[in-house]
Parts: C-alpha cells; structure tokens; sequence
C-alpha cells in the first residue's frame, strides 16, 4: 500500500513514499516498520474532507497535517475579455519563468512541510515550471515578468495545475487574463469544464476563483510523515 514517488526521490535525494490507502491499525503499524527497513524517508497521503477516520488513524501513527486544499471548477464558457494579452510560453522564456516562481507558492505544503528546506521548495516549483514548458502534454501561458498558468488535460476535463502572478503586480487583471487564456485553450480542445486547486488558507487565491464563477467542488487534506530509522 505504499507506491514510491520516484521523481520525488530522485529530485530531493530522500526515498519518498505515498500511501494508496489506510489499511487497519495493527496492520498499519507493520506497514510502517516495512517501510524504515526498505529505506523510506517521508510517506505523504491525501484523501478527501469526509474520511475522517482515516485521517485520524493516520494522525495516531505520527502523520501530521500539511496542506488543505479546495478544488475549484467551473465550465469553460461565459468570462469576460481579457485585459492584458498571454501568449504560449517556449524555452527561451524559461530563465524568466523560473525566476518567476520562486516565492510565489509559499502557501502550498512543500514550503510549510518541515521535511523540505525552503531552499528545495524553491528548486522543486523552479523544476516544476521548467518540466511544464518541456512537456508536450502541457500549455504554459506567460504574462512578460508578470505571471503564468500551466495548463492540461486530465481525463475529459481541463487542469490548472499552477498560477501564479508576482506581487507587485497583483490586483491588475492579469490572473483574470490567464484564467481566460487558459478557458479558451481548453475549450479549443473540447474540454467544457476546469479545476484547479488552491490552498484552502490562500483566502485571497479563493476569493479570485469565485469572482471568476468557480465553484467548490471537494475539499481535501494532506498529510505527511517523517519515518525515523
């Protein structure tokens, strides 16, 4: 029940694990001990809200709350213009775009997780941006030195995986451009709903998606485990 993170392994140089699911207690404790003795690290699981119960096993066994995230959707028609222009972002763009998200994730789990250094935060969503604009799969779209979206497909809906706009030039419109762009590319491509997901302390991140006619769609929380050998 526990699935190796392999990217993530070998980006922060520490055996990191996901759980696949909360098995019984006495068996949990097992899996646990099984885990240190193949040289795990970290364990990290996300269920929904409702689990409950599962959450709080986790928690008797040393698991710890690191994130709590709101997904948001809504369809892909029906916004306004936008105000300033986005454009598909290319490699040359890419010392901009890395320079770009450092800092501008701070409230997402890997900056508030005390497994991760605030230094390995910054290179993982640098890493991040890098790996969106190299991977056909995705659509980067980038506001000159002001912000981005990276975009995909996620089985027959469109995905926002990250925004992000710098502070000093928040409050512009240019998270509404990027939100349109992003709108548009995906019902270029058939896809007639989106989500995205933020975290649920970010009240200013919740409070752009409403007033863009997104909607709840689940809540959920994550959580992390430091193994100890």
């Amino acid at each position: 029940m526990i699935e190796e993170l392999k990217w993530d392994t070998e980006f922060f140089k520490r055996k990191i694990g996901r759980l696949t699911g909360v098995p019984p207690e006495n068996e949990l404790k097992m899996l646990l001990e099984k885990a240190c003795k193949e040289g795990y690290t970290y364990l990290t699981y996300r269920t929904v809200m409702e689990k409950m119960s599962d959450i709080q096993i986790l928690e008797k066994y040393g698991f710890y709350l690191t994130d709590m995230g709101i997904v948001w959707e809504r369809k892909t028609d029906n916004i306004s213009q936008p105000i300033i222009s986005a454009r598909e972002a290319t490699i040359d763009d890419m010392p901009v775009l890395k320079s770009l998200a450092g800092g501008l994730f701070i409230d997402s789990r890997f900056y508030n997780d005390p497994f991760f250094s605030y230094e390995e935060a910054e290179r993982f969503f640098r890493m991040w941006v890098e790996n969106s604009v190299l991977d056909k799969a995705n659509k980067t779209f980038f506001v000159e030195y002001s912000g981005f979206v990276i975009c995909r497909f996620l089985k027959n809906e469109g995905d926002i995986l990250l925004i992000g706009v710098v502070k000093e030039k928040q409050s512009q419109g240019i998270g509404h451009s990027l939100i349109r762009k992003a709108l548009d590319w995906f019902k270029e491509n058939g896809m007639n709903v989106v989500t995205v997901r933020t975290q649920a302390k970010n009240s200013r991140a919740m409070n752009f998606y409403m007033g863009l006619g997104f909607r709840v769609r689940s809540v959920d929380v994550t959580l992390g485990k430091i193994l100890e050998f």
